[in-house]
């Protein structure tokens, strides 16, 4: 067992605003990845399953989380229960966990997204 994880070089997925590294656990239960976000989410997104904890490592922005806006900073931690709609922009480096773990077809997209400035 690899008892140590190391964020991988290349990302493991983008989408437009940002590049995602998923750490490969042994632990199926939950997911974690480190998000580089440089524009934000692209469209507004709801999981009917997980929550979604997100750690603000570096950097700022903000988060729409059922139409209300929220200021994030370095230190931050943003808890999305499942069944709420959220999108976020600005530059940061975002930790995310999610329990359970992240499954494609639990996530509904939405419009795009109108926090860009």
């Amino acid at each position: 067992m690899e008892y140590i994880k190391r964020i991988p070089e290349t990302p493991s997925f983008s989408k437009g605003g940002m590049n995602g590294y998923s750490l490969n656990l042994e632990n199926k239960n939950i997911s974690i990845d480190i998000e580089d976000v440089y524009k934000g989410h692209e469209k507004y997104c709801t999981n009917t399953v997980s929550s979604h904890i997100y750690y603000v490592i570096e950097g700022n922005g903000k988060f729409k989380i059922n139409e209300e806006i929220y200021l994030v900073k370095e230190g931050d931690i943003i808890e999305i229960p499942p069944n709420t709609e959220f999108v976020f922009a600005g530059k940061m480096k975002l930790l995310l966990i999610m329990n359970p773990s992240f499954d494609i077809k639990n996530n509904i997209d939405g419009k795009e997204n109108d926090l860009y400035d």
